[in-house]
């Protein structure tokens, strides 16, 4: 027992230092006193510190034991609450001598000032704001101008390399070598990231999967995709999937074939030993301004823009040629000219790219377009989409103007497509209207109608539906602080009915009209506000590129809803 005493005053220093150490970081204080948790402490420190000959044996006598642990416990675990209630007074006399901390005052204004769409914006961490801000730009599509707005604001720093891991905001034409998987920004310590692409945008920006997408999210809601968008099918390039596509293409094809032309078709059809139904799966509306007797169609391949890979064909045989060629390498002829300050062409340049696609959309003309001044025309609109899938749409765009007469027998694309990358390389280009293009005040003058409430208001919806059918896909992980621009390209037939042609990634920002000179920095610039400097925080200054009438303090991009 005496030799059970001593080895107790020897150890109660080293017990008071474990006890301190244990009861500091532990909650259990909250639910058992201190003599208590001490108590059962001193035994389990003590039964260790024993020689051999004090410890728990089998022929250890119960009674013996108990009191050798009752004569342990007594000093130490008065001693150990002596220090730790000292220890915890010192602690509370230090806090009460501090002053107050005073609240930190938000000195830096937002640059948002619209409420409603603050909800559909990603919520950031609160994050100490950096001195410098980095961007890395890749080259095209007037990246000129991105540079001017970014390089315009506060702190921002440009860099060449693209695979530095502190660059805080990119935008490239497409998403190639964006890590999405790593993006930047997502935890509390990580450096901020922004980009200018969804990792899926395909889902839309590609014109197989925009039929896809689109035909089944009507087919679920009870719609008819055929309100919305020309008669379209979707096919894909391997065996199975191009003889099922083929088959229900011609099955509708040879339903509304000319009689003049049967004949021909039937022998093509024989000759390649294609298979065809008799009758349509599906009701197809008999829509006049869809067919005025030339059954035309518009091949397209899925993922190419700016009217490129894109051909108006007449017949079957014209289809198969076109795909042939795709299949064994398509080689374009691009024509690319310069012109001078008096807008004539003074440079030509013709590049040779082999294009190839495994996907392809066969879609039926509009044969009875609108047009203004015997003209074909197709109305360009803006979609804005951030990475909580809010949709805005901007209240301004541009109508583009073909540059020949319109005459559905001609087999010219100058006739047929509208685009600015085709008309531009035409001699007349911007002799009749500055670069081919009207406002939507200039169409409500010729049409003589209010174009932003008649026409437009149904652009807005039609787009809405068209990105809510792939709301759950394009930003499927939820990648945050992704945002994208997308442009919208509608024609309205001889009816004013509106017809979704195609959606794409990327529109052109090029300039070739005083119109986009003052349209595109100010569609850049609020998007900006809304996405970039939301993140990367500015003042909150009026926008230094006035567009028609509207305020400089206005942002022109409308919040329409959450999808």
């Amino acid at each position: 027992m005496l030799s059970a005493q001593k080895l107790t005053l020897q150890n109660q220093d080293a017990f008071s230092q474990f006890f301190d150490k244990y009861v500091s970081n532990s909650s259990k204080l909250q639910s058992r006193s201190v003599r208590e948790l001490a108590q059962k402490l001193a035994i389990q420190y003590f039964s260790a510190q024993l020689p051999s000959r004090y410890l728990t044996e089998n022929n250890m006598r119960k009674k013996s034991r108990n009191i050798v642990y009752k004569q342990m416990e007594t000093d130490a675990i008065e001693k150990a609450k002596a220090q730790f209630k000292a220890k915890k007074q010192r602690k509370e006399s230090q806090q009460r001598k501090l002053p107050p901390v005073p609240k930190r005052k938000d000195t830096q204004p937002r640059s948002f000032s619209v409420q409603h769409p603050i909800k559909c914006l990603s919520a950031q961490s609160k994050r100490s704001t950096p001195s410098t801000y980095f961007y890395y730009l890749g080259e095209g599509n007037n990246h000129e101008l991105i540079k001017k707005l970014l390089d315009e604001r506060q702190n921002w720093v440009q860099v060449k390399d693209i695979s530095l891991k502190n660059i805080n905001f990119k935008w490239q034409e497409t998403e190639k070598g964006y890590e999405y998987r790593t993006l930047a920004g997502n935890s509390k310590d990580s450096t901020p990231q922004m980009l200018n692409h969804f990792e899926f945008h395909a889902e839309i920006s590609n014109k197989y999967h925009l039929a896809l997408n689109f035909k089944t999210y009507c087919e679920k809601n009870q719609l008819n995709v055929q309100d919305y968008i020309p008669i379209s099918f979707a096919i894909e390039c391997t065996n199975q999937n191009l003889k099922a596509g083929l088959f229900q293409f011609l099955t509708f094809y040879r339903s509304y074939c000319p009689q003049n032309q049967l004949q021909e078709l039937d022998k093509t059809i024989k000759s390649y030993q294609f298979k065809y139904g008799t009758q349509l799966e599906s009701k197809i509306d008999q829509n006049s301004t869809l067919f005025a007797g030339e059954n035309l169609w518009i091949f397209k391949p899925a993922n190419m823009n700016q009217g490129r890979g894109i051909h108006v064909v007449r017949n079957l045989q014209e289809i198969i040629d076109i795909y042939n060629r795709y299949q064994n390498g398509y080689r374009e002829h691009l024509l690319e000219v310069k012109r001078n300050e008096n807008n004539e062409i003074v440079t030509k340049i013709i590049y040779i790219n082999t294009l190839m696609t495994e996907q392809f959309v066969i879609q039926k003309y509009i044969e009875k377009p609108l047009l203004i001044k015997g003209r074909k025309f197709d109305i360009r609109t803006y979609v804005l989409i951030t990475s909580n899938l809010g949709f805005f749409f901007f209240k301004e765009g541009q109508i583009r103007l073909a540059t020949e007469t319109f005459d559905v027998k001609q087999q010219s694309n100058y006739v047929h497509l509208t685009n600015n990358a085709v008309q531009y390389t035409h001699p007349q280009y911007g002799k009749t209207e500055e670069g081919n293009q009207y406002n939507f005040d200039q169409a409500s003058q010729y049409f003589k109608i209010d174009f932003r409430k008649e026409v437009i208001q149904k652009l807005k919806q039609i787009s809405l539906l068209a990105f809510t059918s792939v709301k759950g896909k394009i930003n499927k992980y939820k990648r945050k602080n992704c945002f994208e621009i997308f442009g919208m390209d509608f024609i309205l037939d001889e009816n004013f009915k509106p017809w979704l042609i195609e959606v794409n990634t990327n529109p052109s920002l090029e300039v070739t009209s005083k119109l986009l000179g003052s349209l595109f920095p100010r569609l850049i610039d609020d998007a900006f506000k809304l996405t970039v400097d939301r993140l990367f925080i500015q003042q909150k200054t009026p926008s230094k590129y006035p567009f028609l009438n509207y305020p400089n303090e206005e942002n022109l991009w409308e919040y329409v809803c959450q999808l």
